[in-house]
């Protein structure tokens, strides 16, 4: 079957096959996008020479016999061209219809998109830059904010102004906002930092945790309580903040783990003030409380970790948290010994390869960097496997 608008011996499609084809209008943040899209199309259907100009006009008239006559190769020239006309006003939005009003040529329509898109004035950098800035992911998913960041760099790109990678993180970080500060965080730290593709992937694994019943539930941080009354193997404890969170768990009856009667909390302890007077000789017994170990590499910081239900990580110092910043507010961590120490930073630290700890508190003199088990699985999604003295993740 032939059609009007195409030549089958030369290999061009019809014009209604070529018209479904395009499927990015051109607007003013996707004309790299849609000029990749255009390219291809109008070299097979031999148009590009039309388009970029090389096929220039012949003459609208010939003079035959002393007579000015119409030119039958512009008759034939116009069509061709206007089968391009056609071809780019169909890829067009409104917004980009209305910078061709008034041009009749390919050609004239290709130079005008190209100055009103891709011109590398110094203005339009300056806007490009300061829009790359200023947006932000907001309520909308982090693929759309994504793909309008990308698009605002290509188009800096292709007016000649590059954004460099450094600056595409930071900007794009930046632009995810204070839900997503621990992943920042993270990523920041990480050395090499991952490509733009990469770091959108992984953004995007986070927003689907932070969306998920599992991630979005918040509790307060509880601190570890110890029972010092048998030191020689690793104890069993409940969590209690000084902030009086939880107690307990489930519908359990409240035990003491100091007079190890039932009715009540170590916290709420008869006999609280005379334990807390042996706190001095105890803390050598503290530290084997939590004797589990797990020796990462040599330049990992041993981490402690005891089956004790505790909801968050602890160190004794911040200088192996690579980001710590003081801890607004004056919480403190009560021990089952009637022991307090206060926090005095908080932060996060990689643990291995991608697996981070997040909200880890710095109590000064801790004698065992302290890890949650359960704070460990739900913010990194790993099943933990305990054996002695060692433990897998």
């Amino acid at each position: 079957m032939t059609s009007s608008s195409s030549n089958p011996s030369d290999g061009t499609l019809p014009m209604a096959t070529i018209l479904h084809m395009i499927s990015i209008k051109l607007h003013s943040n996707n004309y790299l996008l849609w000029r990749n899209q255009m390219i291809p199309l109008l070299l097979y259907q031999k148009l590009m020479s039309h388009v970029d100009g090389s096929a220039a006009s012949p003459s609208t008239m010939i003079i035959a016999d002393n007579k000015e006559l119409p030119n039958p190769a512009y008759t034939a020239w116009f069509k061709i061209d206007q089968r391009a006309v056609i071809l780019l006003n169909s890829s067009f939005s409104e917004e980009a219809a209305a910078e061709v009003i008034g041009l009749s040529y390919s050609a004239q329509i290709w130079d005008a998109l190209k100055n009103a898109y891709s011109h590398s004035s110094v203005e339009r950098m300056h806007s490009l830059r300061d829009q790359l800035r200023l947006l932000g992911k907001e309520t909308s998913y982090v693929s759309d904010f994504g793909r309008k960041f990308k698009a605002l760099c290509d188009q800096l790109s292709t007016i000649g102004q590059p954004v460099d990678e450094s600056d595409m993180l930071h900007w794009f970080l930046c632009g995810l906002g204070a839900s997503f500060e621990t992943f920042s965080t993270a990523i920041r730290a990480s050395k090499p930092h991952p490509s733009f593709r990469d770091l959108v992937s992984q953004a995007e694994s986070h927003e689907l945790f932070l969306t998920s019943p599992h991630g979005s539930t918040s509790t307060s941080p509880v601190a570890f309580v110890t029972d010092h009354s048998r030191p020689s193997y690793t104890s069993r404890g409940r969590g209690q903040s000084s902030r009086g969170g939880g107690h307990g768990r489930g519908r359990r009856t409240p035990y003491c783990q100091l007079c190890r009667t039932d009715g009540h909390y170590a916290s709420h302890c008869p006999k609280l003030a005379s334990y807390a007077t042996k706190a001095a000789s105890l803390d050598a017994n503290l530290a084997n409380a939590f004797h589990a170990q797990c020796d990462l590499s040599d330049t990992t910081p041993d981490w402690y970790v005891t089956d004790s239900g505790a909801s968050t990580h602890m160190t004794s110092s911040p200088d192996i948290l690579p980001n710590a910043y003081p801890h607004i507010g004056n919480q403190t961590v009560t021990f089952g010994n009637g022991q307090t120490l206060n926090v005095s930073h908080t932060g996060s630290n990689l643990f291995s390869n991608n697996i981070m700890l997040n909200d880890v508190l710095v109590v000064p003199h801790l004698t065992k960097n302290l890890l949650s088990i359960s704070k460990l699985t739900s913010d990194n999604h790993v099943d933990v496997l305990f054996s002695q003295p060692y433990f897998t993740i």
